[in-house]
């Protein structure tokens, strides 16, 4: 292996150096002279050389005999999956989405389908599913799912509870088409609509009910208004929650927080862990996501400071030296979810594989199939509508197989960049980062690989975190 460039990358934490060795997904802990040389073999063109020193010497001997520092690469980039594609789509759908309505009766400021701020989505228009094409996408997810014995049926908007007769008339169809079927239904809603009746009819048809609310009054008002008059619509959904949870207390739901990091994040933790109707639901949330907008989103420096205070002391809880109960909900969910993902991404490998692919992508359409109110199918409900590099297909003919290819191997577009990347295992660019007004594009997609290095580096410290202060074991 002397000469050979080892497939690596080096990383420091307060209390000890690592080397990442992608081969085998695994971090290796090094002295402080083995660290220093093989940073510098890292940024070098050479690989492994002799070294005078006869620690470090020793050091790699060692490494190299446990399978560590292997300067394989890969030689083609092809997700393993692909030549099982038609399979996975005709047999083993996990998800679909009905997309009931394209209107909604809100106007929110970091919607994907406001045309005025979002160049590259739909805008809201009058189109809605007909009962005719909701039956039909049931039929064909019938069709596609027999490996499932949990299938999921989701309704998307739009504001979905626009269509709620036509939800109803779904949900009875499909449990009659699924019957003996563990059949589970979602919707997620902005909540203005939602009434102690559509509360029972879920409860009743085993719904998983997620609510979009971004905070406080003053929060979430500022960016969650009403379409018909600008207002804001958080004393609305605050008033249809407290209705619910007083004649059904046992219903369950989650709420979606979409935070907006140009504002202060104070008023919005203390909210989900101190009002007496929030604090104990279940919890999501994400920054805006900015990716179809032309105006990008720029964290204010109140938030970052306030929001790594909160971060700083979940991650005191987690380890058991500050009050759970003094933590936010909002970053002590949010840290919890991240390390369990972390655990399960960190698992080791034997090699990298010869024909492999970059993380990212999953097999489009699969896990979260989007059939749109027109009956055009998309992977998922992230992806741009505007697209038609998106567009894997119809109700009436099926799968578009070619296009499903492009957009599960799209790491094939900067085939011998991923080869090279140390992030290979863990990036998270998948069809959507590369969809350039309905062309899949390399510059695109190659011009977000440093941020998601940075965001893979974070989430490497997190781990390595957790691994010296041994949170993994309870997680």
């Amino acid at each position: 292996m002397i000469g050979e460039k080892p497939f690596i990358h080096a990383m420091k934490t307060p209390l000890r150096n690592y080397i990442y060795d992608v081969n085998t997904n695994m971090f290796v802990d090094v002295d402080g002279d083995t660290y220093q040389y093989l940073e510098k073999v890292e940024r070098s063109d050479e690989g492994l050389a002799s070294v005078a020193d006869n620690r470090i010497k020793q050091n790699l001997e060692i490494l190299l005999a446990q399978g560590f520092l292997s300067s394989k690469h890969p030689k083609k980039i092809r997700q393993s999956q692909s030549d099982f594609m038609e399979y996975h789509l005709n047999e083993n759908i996990v998800q679909m989405a009905l997309q009931v309505t394209q209107q909604c009766n809100f106007r929110c400021a970091y919607c994907a389908y406001c045309a005025s701020d979002f160049e590259f989505q739909r805008d809201h228009s009058s189109k809605r599913m007909s009962i005719e094409t909701a039956l039909k996408a049931v039929d064909f997810f019938v069709a596609r799912c027999g490996n499932q014995e949990d299938p999921v049926i989701a309704f998307y908007g739009g504001e979905p509870l626009l269509e709620f007769p036509l939800i109803q008339q779904v949900v009875q169809y499909a449990r009659e088409k699924l019957y003996g079927k563990n059949l589970r239904f979602t919707i997620t809603t902005n909540a203005s609509l939602l009434t102690p009746d559509i509360a029972y009819f879920f409860m009743e048809n085993d719904f998983m009910t997620t609510i979009s609310l971004d905070g406080t009054s003053e929060t979430h008002d500022r960016s969650r208004r009403f379409a018909s008059n600008g207002k804001g619509s958080f004393s609305a959904i605050r008033h249809n929650l407290e209705s619910i949870k007083k004649q059904y207390p046992e219903f369950k739901f989650t709420f979606n927080i979409v935070i907006d990091p140009r504002y202060p994040c104070d008023s919005l933790h203390e909210m989900f862990s101190q009002d007496e109707l929030f604090r104990d639901a279940q919890l999501m949330s994400t920054l805006i996501d900015d990716h179809f907008s032309i105006e990008k989103t720029i964290p204010d420096e109140a938030f970052i400071q306030q929001d790594s205070q909160y971060t700083f002391k979940s991650y005191l809880a987690v380890r058991g030296v500050y009050p759970r109960e003094s933590a936010s909900n909002i970053a002590y969910t949010s840290l919890n979810a991240n390390f369990s993902r972390i655990k399960t991404n960190m698992r080791p490998k034997v090699s990298l594989a010869d024909i492999s692919a970059p993380g990212g992508p999953c097999i489009t359409g699969e896990r979260r199939l989007l059939v749109s109110a027109e009956g055009n199918l998309y992977p998922c409900e992230r992806v741009s509508e505007s697209s038609q590099a998106m567009n894997i297909g119809n109700l009436w003919d099926g799968f578009d197989f070619e296009k499903v290819d492009k957009i599960l191997n799209v790491a094939q577009t900067t085939a011998e960049d991923c080869k090279n990347c140390w992030a290979f295992r863990h990036c998270t660019l998948c069809g959507k980062y590369s969809d350039n007004c309905g062309e899949l594009s390399a510059d695109l997609r190659r011009s977000q690989c440093d941020g998601v290095r940075a965001q893979v580096e974070e989430t490497f410290r997190d781990y390595l975190w957790m691994k010296e202060f041994d949170v993994l074991e309870g997680i």
